[in-house]
Order: structure tokens, then sequence, then C-alpha cells
């Protein structure tokens, strides 16, 4: 049965009136859609994250009265949750339960570990947490304990409707100053309806993350006249649910097992960089599954085909949220990038990495397949820089492009239309001026090696951080992920026959001999 209630403003800002549909949102129907499925297939028991250890924040709009913002808690399935208002006792709301159900609920979510959720009703998010209109030295408030790394925004607003004004930016600005000071990351519904306006609050922020729908129902577009970054393309995501409201916080489960994987996996112990938020966000964008029809416009002609200005589709952006995808993006560790193309090693087929460098600089990454590489996805984010939490911020300028190494060793541009031999479709080259993400998204690229460069456009010398992240298919029996099944992966094999690790291609527990059929099947 579902009902609707209306979100209604306050005194503080204007929220946006939209009715929602409360409805129960099983895990068992998302599963499969976001990839989870698949991750417990290939983990097969070993490391599964739940989201344990990851403290959360949920923020709400107050539905009805100012204090109607909290999920009931007296259900089942928030049985041993702890629940920690911040803008007074909470009266329970019916949106709040569901987008708690899909967050972190033990029955109807993925991220059933989440031990620790803090409440914000919205208003009082802006003013008391944020501390908007208090003054450039009034800092945003920090968060109760370096465990809290998600803010789940299902709610829409804006001062002026959806038109932004100096005040949304300045709202906007607290929250990305505040989640770079604070290592934590937003995940933010937008507007629905396909003929709707992108409210300013929070969705046209820069840190975050903002969420639509898999049909395309939710508002699109670049951030207009007024807004911070005009022109930055909207949503970055799609994930299901009925509503915006309830696709959020499917991302936000998802974000809550990377933030508890890089944390505790075995392969990113004492890598500090690995919860990086904007680390996290290049897993997310890079690890997306791209749908039939997905395009970020590159040319498609002429000696600057397969080169996009606009990163992302208008729609759907890097499209629909998977998590075994971007799991397998994390865990294939960071690999740090060569100050010259000659200098980069050949890295696995799923990895990424964090650093910073300053203008006029690249960084490079070698990757390599002996068979040709039905996708590749690539993904350069970074935050903007600011100096105070309302300071007009700066926004570094980063470009994205993938080489064809030649047999000389040397590097061939893949842009233009002689060069387009080597892929079926998508880009090879990302050259937006306005966003903050850069994507290479390519389908059916030949068997060979390629190089791939970020580079920082201007001419300051402050550093910059950014994060890449990159995945496309391993080669079944490439047990040292080089590109190539040679005499090192037979010899993988060969020293740990009989063992349950080390040469275990297949994945199921020993090493035997239909573990050498895949290494000789694949041979070359």
């Amino acid at each position: 049965m579902c009902r609707s209630i209306q979100l209604k403003a306050d005194s503080l800002l204007r929220l946006s009136a939209r009715a929602v549909v409360i409805c129960g949102i099983a895990s068992a129907a998302h599963a499969d859609e976001i990839g989870y499925d698949a991750l417990l297939a290939r983990l097969s028991g070993q490391f599964i994250p739940t989201g344990a250890g990851v403290f959360v924040s949920q923020v709400e709009a107050p539905a009805g009265t100012a204090l109607t913002y909290g999920p009931d808690q007296s259900l089942p399935e928030f049985s041993g949750k702890i629940f920690l208002a911040q803008s007074g006792v909470p009266v329970v709301s019916s949106h709040a339960t569901t987008v708690a159900q899909s967050f972190y609920s033990t029955t109807n979510s993925i991220a059933t570990g989440i031990p620790t959720i803090y409440l914000w009703e919205a208003n009082g998010f802006i003013g008391s947490s944020l501390r908007y209109g208090q003054g450039a030295a009034a800092m945003p408030v920090a968060p109760p304990t370096t465990a809290m790394k998600i803010y789940n925004h299902s709610w829409i607003g804006g001062f002026s409707g959806s038109t932004p004004t100096a005040g949304d930016n300045e709202v906007l600005r607290r929250a990305d100053y505040a989640m770079n000071r604070d290592d934590t990351l937003a995940i933010v519904g937008v507007n629905n309806g396909s003929d709707s306006a992108t409210y300013p609050m929070m969705a046209m922020g820069y840190h975050g993350l903002s969420i639509g729908l898999l049909d395309g129902n939710h508002s699109h577009g670049p951030v207009p006249a007024g807004g911070d970054g005009v022109g930055r393309m909207k949503p970055e995501l799609v994930a299901p649910g009925l509503y915006t409201s309830f696709s959020a916080p499917v991302v936000s489960s998802v974000a809550a097992l990377l933030f508890q994987t890089a944390a505790t996996h075995p392969l990113l112990i004492g890598n500090t960089n690995a919860d990086e938020p904007v680390v996290i966000r290049a897993a997310l964008l890079a690890g997306a599954r791209h749908r039939t029809g997905w395009t970020n416009n590159p040319a498609t002609s002429g000696v600057l085909k397969g080169v996009t200005t606009e990163p992302i589709d208008r729609i759907y952006g890097a499209d629909v949220v998977n998590v075994d995808r971007s799991h397998r993006i994390l865990t294939g560790a960071e690999r740090a990038g060569a100050l010259t193309a000659a200098a980069a090693p050949i890295s696995p087929p799923a990895a990424w990495d964090y650093e910073a460098f300053p203008s006029a600089t690249s960084r490079f990454w070698r990757i390599r397949s002996s068979a040709t590489i039905s996708e590749l996805s690539i993904v350069a984010t970074w935050n903007r820089t600011q100096t105070s939490p309302i300071a007009i911020p700066t926004l570094p300028d980063l470009n994205l492009t993938l080489f064809r190494v030649n047999a000389s060793g040397g590097l061939d541009s893949l842009e233009g239309d002689a060069a387009s031999v080597y892929y079926q479709s998508g880009n090879v080259a990302s050259r937006s001026i306005v966003d903050n993400i850069e994507h290479i998204y390519l389908k059916n690229l030949a068997a060979g090696e390629y190089v791939i460069e970020v580079k920082r456009i201007g001419t300051t010398t402050a550093y910059s951080a950014f994060s890449l992240a990159w995945t496309m298919p391993a080669l079944s029996g490439d047990i040292n992920l080089d590109g190539v099944v040679d005499g090192i992966d037979l010899a993988a094999v060969l020293s740990g026959w009989g063992g349950t690790t080390d040469g275990d291609v297949n994945g199921d527990g020993v090493v035997d001999g239909a573990d050498l059929a895949f290494v000789l099947s694949n041979w070359g």
C-alpha cells in the first residue's frame, strides 16, 4: 500500500513542494540491477562489505511539522541501529522511513551493517551544521565523529524556487568546504519529472553526487545562470527507485560498502588515500554500468572525432551505479601515475590513483590487453578550491586523453577519423572547461597497449588533488594482471598447485587442472 505526502515550506528556506509516493523497496528488487548479486558471486564469501563501521547522516525535509523528519525506529529492520537526532526529537515521517529502508535497514538495503545514523532536519542542517548566513568566520560544524562518511539528502530546495541565488550558492559552497575538510560525501536526489527544473539545494554542488532515476524521469541538464559553475551537467548517476528520494539512498548504500572496503580490505589497509571521498566518487563514476544509448556526445567526424566537452550523458550522467564494478576498481589498489608516458608501468585492468600536481603538468598510466577490450571506462574527478566557506572558489581544469602505443613505443593520437578504426564507439578524450569530471568511455577497443594522460591546464603553481579510476574486463587466466596470459601466469598456477589462493583463476577455492586449462586456453 502506498500513500502520498507533501513536503512543505519552512521558515528558514523554501523547500520545494512536491508529492512523493511512500512504498517499501525490497533489496532483492534492485540487487541485480546495481551489481550486488555479481559482487556476492565474485567474492565467494570473502571480505563481503556490509557498511559496518561507516557512520552516516540522513537529512530530511520536514513532512508537515518541523519535527516530522525521522524514520520509524520501532521497525524490526532497524533493530540494533543507533539513531542520534540533531534537530530535536523527531516525529516519524513515512518519507524518512522509506529512505532509511533503502539506505541502511537490515532487510531492504545492501548496507545492513551501518551502525549509527545521525538525523537532521534540512533547515536545521543548513542553519546549525553548515551555519549558513553567519559570516565567513562561522565555519561549518565538524561531524560528530571521524567515522561519519555519508550525508544522504533526499530533498530539494531553493531560496527562490529552482532559480539559483547567492544564498543557494553560499549553502553549496559551505557544503563543499565541509566535505573537503571533513572527508565526507553527500549523495543528493534531484527533482522528479523529466521536464522539471533542477533545484539548487543540494543537487548543484561540486563535491557530492546528484542522483536520478533509471527511466530518466528526473530533472537534468546544465546548471543554469546564477548558479556556481554554469553549464555543469546534472545528475552524475542514476539508480533504481520509484522517485529520486529513494534512488539516492541506494547510491548511499553502495558508497557505504566502498568506504568500509577502503578501510578494511587487506589490499587497502594502511592506504590513507583509499577512503578519500574523491576516490570513492571516481570509483562510483567509472564503475557505472553504461546502457545502450548512453552517450557523452563526442564529435562524430573530422579531426576532433572522439573528443567530447560533455563528460557525461545529458540525462543519465555516468549511468547506473554498480557496486561490483566500483568495488573491483577500489580493490585494484592505488597505482601511481608516472611523470612521463615512457616511465608508466603496466597497470591492472581495474584500479585508481589519488595525487596532487601543479598546472601545466601531466600524469600517465599504461594499460594493455592481448584481446579486444569490450569496454573501457575511465574517470578523473577533483574538488574545487576554497579558502573559506563563503569565498568564491576556483576550479582546476583537467583534461583526460587516451593514446595508443605504436610499434616504436611512441604515442599515437586516437582523435580523428583515421584513428577511429581502433574502436567501435565512444570517446578518446574529455575536455570540459566547467565540470569537475572528465570521462572516457569506449566499446570494443582494439587489442594493444594504451596510455592514459591526465593533464592540468593553466599556469598557477598551487598543487591540486584529483582521483583517476578505470575499469576494463580482465583476461581469463591473466593472474598477474599485466594484460597478457603467458609464462608468468603459468608459473603462478604451478607454484600454487593444490593450494587455495595463489593461482586460483576460476575462484573455486583450489588451484588445480581447471585453472591450468584457463591459462592454456587463453595463452598469448
